[in-house]
């Protein structure tokens, strides 16, 4: 069992630090403060810190294991011990820190396995193989991996497995969550399990047989989250690109640029208004012409194509902004038209003008610079870390994934929960009336994310993100904006039965896979709750969006961290 230290924190028993000393040796375990306090940092990506930017639960010891079996052999551990644990891949914003006082943080940096398998299209990866490195070893063969959102220093194995998946170029990579072929688990009482092909020693290319096909049992849509033990190992797809190599990049930092290859080209379409430019997406979607489609907000746009936020704010009052950053060129789409050949690009190319022009858009002007630089950021996934440059604090809300039908509400919807804050002298970063970034899902439905940029130093701020975040929620229970895709934890039990049974579900694959809870997280579902408190949650919904509630709620985040 676990004691405690004068700070009032749990500390490891002598027994339990011997036994993990003799699974791993004394070099990857780990109890010293100074260490454990990089596992306790809450940046403010992904979750909002608190006054001092630490979380307020530290993990009692870090321990790093090299294989699969000693991961279980760790788990084992904790289980006899009366421990919690959380796996750590790279550690990408805040979602990695444990949720508990008697958790072990299981930091997964030395299973980096990453193995390129051209002819089949897919790779095998472990957990701390980046984004990175799997597309820069993949474009070596003329292929590519999706890279969500959170740019290329995340763990695909970790958006494949544990949390949601989706970035921006999902109209030709997909998401994640449906890149993940075969799979390598530890359940949270330390069994080793492989599913799919895996599972009958046939390789990792298959999801679903030959072997147990579960993966949407285990993940769902959202992903398990780290409470449903650890995954050590995937197959995840690839997808053909029109280049073969590494990729040019010119320029300095911030301002690294790309040109682009033969048969490709990147356009800025600039529609008149929302139901335009949905109009046109209808069109575009349908002929199949667009490899990637983006909107971003113009502020957005204009962190990338400024190379400081000095030289945004001159730009910005003295009118200089390229097209693509101008606050009334809101309705847009950043397209990427990548061909095999010169006549398909040529077809692609004239077909993607034609249907701009029919639905009153136009084309912004751009330099050839400016081109390359977000071409470079749109290839690279590099855009939140340029984002993020403007206020050092930030968070997402909404995930609307439904029919494009909802893009003007979803804007609408955007605009209303942030304009107040993100005017001038307002609490959050000053910016567009929203913060909708926009893309397309394998062609079919949409999936649009506001961001949320706060001032992590300034209490004030933080309360204000905490308020707009917890608003978003609020606002899709009055008025839903088609479904919600960003339902973390116990906001999927308030939600209820607007999203089917997936926490009920989801919430039986826990309990039968984890009964004591050991594999600890709050981004999963609430274990072992009553059926009447499941039945009562979703009634409790006008209480918390009731603005005294929103009001305390804000002010206790924005005071704490969350």
């Amino acid at each position: 069992m676990a004691r405690k230290n004068a700070k009032h924190r749990m500390v490891l028993s002598p027994q339990a630090r011997t036994e993990l000393e003799t699974i791993l040796g004394a070099r990857y375990v780990t109890d010293d403060p100074a260490l454990l306090s990089g596992y306790a940092w809450n940046t403010g990506v992904g979750k909002i810190p608190g006054g001092d930017k630490f979380a307020p639960i530290w993990p009692i010891a870090v321990v790093l294991p090299a294989t699969t079996e000693e991961v279980a052999a760790v788990i084992k551990c904790c289980k006899r011990h009366g421990l919690s644990f959380r796996p750590h891949s790279t550690g990408y914003g805040s979602m990695g820190c444990v949720t508990s006082p008697d958790s072990i943080c299981i930091d997964l940096r030395r299973m980096n396995h990453l193995e390129i398998l051209p002819e089949d299209r897919m790779a095998v990866i472990g957990p701390y193989a980046t984004a990175n490195q799997l597309q820069a070893e993949a474009h070596k063969h003329g292929l590519a991996c999706h890279v969500v959102g959170a740019g290329p220093s995340h763990s695909p194995l970790a958006s494949a497995t544990s949390l949601i998946g989706v970035g921006i170029t999902s109209q030709f990579t997909s998401a994640n969550m449906r890149n993940m072929l075969a799979w390598e688990w530890v359940t949270p009482e330390g069994e080793i399990i492989r599913g799919g092909s895996a599972a009958s020693g046939m390789g990792w290319y298959a999801s679903d047989g030959p072997g147990p096909g579960t993966r949407g049992l285990l993940r769902g849509f959202f992903g398990g989250g780290g409470g449903i033990g650890v995954f050590t190992r995937i197959g995840i797809k690839l997808f053909p690109i029109n280049h073969k190599g590494k990729m040019e990049t010119l320029g300095q930092v911030p301002q690294l640029r790309s040109p682009l290859p033969p048969n490709t080209a990147l356009l800025h379409a600039i529609f008149p208004s929302y139901d335009a430019q949905r109009s046109a997406t209808f069109d575009l979607l349908q002929d199949d012409v667009c490899t990637v489609l983006l909107r971003m907000p113009p502020n957005h746009v204009g962190w990338t194509l400024t190379e400081s936020n000095a030289e945004f704010v001159r730009r910005t009052r003295d009118g200089t902004l390229p097209e693509p950053a101008r606050p009334e060129n809101s309705a847009n789409w950043t397209i990427l038209i990548a061909s095999r050949s010169a006549a398909e690009h040529r077809w692609r190319h004239d077909t993607v003008r034609e249907i701009v022009a029919h639905h009153g858009g136009r084309f912004a002007e751009m330099t050839t610079e400016e081109e390359g630089v977000l071409y470079h950021n749109l290839a690279t996934s590099q855009y939140v870390p340029r984002v993020l440059r403007a206020s050092g604090g930030i968070t997402t809300s909404f995930g609307v994934l439904d029919s494009f039908h909802f893009l003007p509400k979803a804007v609408e919807m955007g605009e209303m929960m942030l304009a107040e804050d993100t005017a001038p002298g307002g609490d959050l970063c000053e910016g567009s009336p929203d913060e909708q970034w926009i893309w397309p899902h394998e062609g079919r439905y949409m999936w649009a994310e506001n961001i949320i940029h706060f001032d992590a130093t300034n209490e004030a701020s933080r309360a204000a993100g905490a308020r707009a975040l917890i608003g978003h929620f609020a606002a899709q229970w009055k008025d839903p904006v088609g479904m919600t895709g960003l339902l973390v934890g116990p906001i999927q039990d308030v939600t209820g039965p607007r999203i089917g049974k997936a926490p009920a579900f989801a919430r039986k694959v826990k309990t039968y896979f984890d009964k004591d809870d050991r594999s600890k997280t709050k981004e999963y579902v609430i274990p072992n709750m009553p059926p009447v408190v499941e039945k009562i949650l979703p009634a409790l919904r006008p209480v918390l969006s009731s603005a005294p509630v929103l009001h305390i709620l804000s002010k206790l985040v924005g005071k704490n961290g969350i």
